[in-house]
Order: C-alpha cells, then sequence, then structure tokens
C-alpha cells in the first residue's frame, strides 16, 4: 500500500479520513466551477467571477439598484459586494451613479458593455453548468439542486443562531 498521503486511500489515511467532510466536498465543486466557469467565459472574451457574472444579472434585472440593496439581494456585506463590483466599474461595465433622490446612495447601472457582458453570462450559463453536470440526469440535477437549497437554509439558520448568541 501507499504512504503518499496525497493517493493513499488506505483507512486512517488522510484522503479517506476527509471523505465524510462536506465542507470540503463543497469546496472542491466550488473551485471546479469557479474554474471552469473562468475558462468558458474567457474563452467567449469575458473576464468575470461567477459572483460577478451574478452581479451583472440582478443588476441587468434592476436598473438603477442600490449597492446596499444589492448586497442585501446577494446575501453578502457591502465590503464584500465591493470587491467584486469595482473590477466591473473598472472594465467599464457597470456605472455608479448618485442618486437624484438621495445624494449619499449610488445607483447601479450596466452599461453597452455590460448589457452584452450580462446577455452573454445568461445565455450561456446553462451550457457551462449542464458541461460541469454531465454526470448528473435531469431528475438527479433536480434532487441535487432541491438538496443545495435545503443545505443552504439550513446553514443559513445556524448562522444566525450563532450570531444570535453571542
Amino acid at each position: 500500500m501507499s504512504s503518499d498521503p496525497k493517493t493513499s486511500k488506505t483507512e486512517g489515511s488522510p484522503a479517506v479520513l476527509l471523505d465524510g467532510v462536506v465542507g470540503i466536498r463543497i469546496r472542491r465543486l466550488q473551485t471546479l466551477f469557479g474554474s471552469h466557469w473562468q475558462g468558458w467565459f474567457r474563452a467567449r472574451s469575458l473576464a468575470v467571477t461567477p459572483v460577478q457574472g451574478g452581479v451583472l444579472l440582478l443588476i441587468g434585472r434592476y436598473p438603477g439598484i442600490s449597492q446596499i440593496a444589492l448586497a442585501r439581494l446577494l446575501r453578502i456585506e457591502a465590503p464584500t459586494l465591493i470587491q467584486s463590483l469595482a473590477p466591473l466599474i473598472e472594465q467599464k461595465l457597470v456605472e455608479r451613479i448618485r442618486s437624484t433622490d438621495d445624494g449619499r446612495v449610488y445607483e447601479l447601472r450596466l452599461t453597452k458593455a455590460g448589457l452584452h457582458a450580462a446577455a452573454l453570462v445568461e445565455a450561456s450559463t446553462p451550457e457551462h453548468e449542464a458541461d460541469l453536470l454531465r454526470n448528473l440526469s435531469p431528475e438527479e440535477r433536480q434532487t441535487f439542486l432541491a438538496l443545495l437549497d435545503k443545505a443552504i437554509a439550513g446553514a443559513e439558520a445556524a448562522i444566525e443562531e450563532q450570531d444570535q448568541a453571542e
């Protein structure tokens, strides 16, 4: 048997010990999705991360949305949103415009290039995901999505309870 921890699948090896750790598998799947996404959209002349793709879709759906409202929709903190938003602004895909109603608020809108990028993300995502989930039947994919939603809801509830206990 191999003693190399990278290849060993013997009882007690790191690979076997971590097989049941859900978070590691989720992180691995996220990494694979992210890598595939980057290559997929780079080949289509678009340099955006999966989160940035989602940001483009939401701004396209809600033109003039404030940064605060967008962060709430994404369920992320405002500084985290800024990290995803800054490159989109630099690439001139998104523009920030001061609200005429409240000068403290920035509204977000897609530029012409941003509209094109959002349309590409929206049109290409089903094919990209089908490529990644090719080993799942349509029924398994629906079950997988339902289980992910259930797991996310449980994780959100656990974090909310943890925050309230602190």
